[in-house]
């Protein structure tokens, strides 16, 4: 399984949280860092996303343009910043995708990486991507390819 972790872009500040916008800057950060992976992007079998409004709004940027609107955006509750690593395994020993992207937030995303890396202290930046490999989906089993950071 190739696995493609993205935080989502730069938000606007308020409350309540979950319905916090991108913000200018963090649209252009999402738009760049989907150019960038295009190429990645195109093997895609499945976008899941967590259902806060900035995250939905990354995801949706992100297939727009990297080309993948084919894909529909699956909301998965586990995905919001106090979401559990081990829900996400769950999820991930259930699907039937070899390809995936998810969007998420801190700190779940960074303990996401870790939870299925063995790694430890791993930090994601706004619209950051991670790309993480594993034969099966299980913590400390997946090898961490790379994280690339816009700014």
């Amino acid at each position: 399984m190739k696995l493609l972790l993205m935080r989502h872009g730069d938000a606007e500040p308020g409350i309540p949280d979950r319905h916090r916008p991108l913000s200018d800057y963090g649209r252009k950060q999402v738009t760049r860092q989907a150019l960038a992976h295009q190429q990645d992007a195109s093997k895609l079998q499945q976008l899941v996303c967590s259902p806060y409004t900035r995250a939905a709004q990354t995801a949706t940027l992100f297939a727009q343009k990297t080309n993948i609107n084919n894909i529909a955006i699956d909301w998965l509750d586990d995905l919001t910043p106090q979401g559990n690593p081990r829900a996400i395994e769950g999820f991930l020993q259930q699907t039937q995708a070899d390809n995936l992207v998810m969007v998420s937030h801190l700190p779940l995303v960074g303990l996401l990486v870790d939870y299925l890396t063995g790694e430890t202290g791993t930090s994601m930046g706004t619209a950051s991507l991670a790309s993480l490999s594993m034969d099966y989906p299980a913590q400390g089993m997946a090898t961490l390819n790379w994280i690339h950071y816009v700014d």
